[in-house]
């Protein structure tokens, strides 16, 4: 598993994070974005599909889905459920200055 440092720096220079922060301000609106077939369940792919959707692709899509996902599976049975989206502007923020404090690419 990618540290955090190593995620926040595989964030693009030019990423809008506040765009996705924003998508992720209400919690049962974000689960029904990510929850792109309606199964009731969200992904590492649903939450990856959304990342290369404001940009980020590649490794850097997986490694920040991996590591975002891993965050946010609060009881680790491998879906996000609409209340484990309570903590993801946090984890976003966090990821953030990190990657304002200490580079990137």
């Amino acid at each position: 598993m990618s540290s955090a440092h190593d995620v926040a720096n595989a964030i693009p220079s030019n990423f809008d994070m506040a765009g996705l922060s924003n998508a992720f301000s209400n919690p049962q609106e974000a689960f029904r974005i990510l929850d792109k077939n309606n199964d009731g369940r969200v992904t590492k792919e649903d939450l990856q599909m959304l990342l290369e959707q404001f940009g980020i692709n590649g490794m850097a899509a997986k490694i920040l889905s991996k590591y975002i996902f891993k965050q946010l599976d609060a009881n680790g049975n491998g879906t996000i459920e609409p209340s484990d989206l309570t903590n993801a502007n946090g984890i976003l923020s966090s990821l953030m200055k990190m990657k304002q404090s200490g580079g990137g690419y």
